[in-house]
């Protein structure tokens, strides 16, 4: 099992359990504001949290956001961390239809989507490099469509990689062509266009959003 820092989020992978005790003593879990994020695994490599023990996430104070891939069954809630996740207002995050967003349901928490990966396209260790597509979704109830080129580097025979990110309005799977519109915008345009999982989500989000006291993203349960 390993916690990695990425960006502003703590990554929980390695194993299908993560014990309480994983890790005690890390000053990480004493920091303001902390995300945390239970992985799914990658084929070959490693496996995806499907549990979390009662009283992992008990000692982290200032808990703010709690991610749970689509591998994640169970997470053991105390007493104290149910009160704990109501004082900081915590964000739980998952893909809609998952035990994520049942979680929040439950325990009548705020809900945002994960960000979904609309596409893929080329090769790492090409001079191309690999294109990367992503819908993100933030807490402050805006999103965007972030484009990134990722190859070796700027040495002799690269083009280098980098990334651009535009603004979509947060309500933007209300347009009956949403989709084609957004696919239109973006490098890898027929793989966006086609992608059954942004049509699945753009669905649902309809669904979801029908509540006028849903503000922005986020979703009050």
């Amino acid at each position: 099992m390993n916690i990695s820092g990425y960006v502003d989020m703590l990554e929980v992978y390695g194993d299908k359990v993560v014990e309480k005790d994983l890790y005690k003593g890390d000053e990480r879990f004493e920091e303001e504001n902390v995300k945390i994020k239970f992985c799914e695994g990658i084929e070959g490599s490693f496996d995806g949290v499907e549990t979390v023990e009662e009283g992992f996430l008990d000692r982290i104070p200032h808990l703010a956001v709690v991610e749970m891939e689509h591998t994640v069954k169970h997470v053991g809630v105390s007493p104290f961390l149910e009160k704990l996740m109501h004082k900081n207002n915590v964000i739980i995050r998952g893909k809609f239809n998952t035990y994520a967003e049942e979680f929040a349901k439950k325990y009548h928490l705020r809900f945002l989507p994960s960000n979904l990966q609309l596409a893929m396209e080329g090769d790492f260790n090409t001079r191309q490099g690999v294109d990367i597509i992503t819908l993100r979704m933030f807490e402050n109830g805006k999103a965007d469509i972030n484009q990134d080129n990722r190859c070796q580097g700027s040495s002799a025979g690269s083009v280098g990689g980098g990334e651009i990110s535009f603004d979509i309005p947060w309500d933007f799977f209300k347009d009956a062509d949403a989709q084609n519109k957004i696919a239109a915008r973006c490098w890898c345009k027929e793989s966006v266009r086609n992608n059954k999982e942004f049509k699945d989500f753009i669905e649902t989000a309809r669904q979801r959003y029908k509540d006028e006291s849903n503000k922005k993203l986020l979703i009050l349960y």
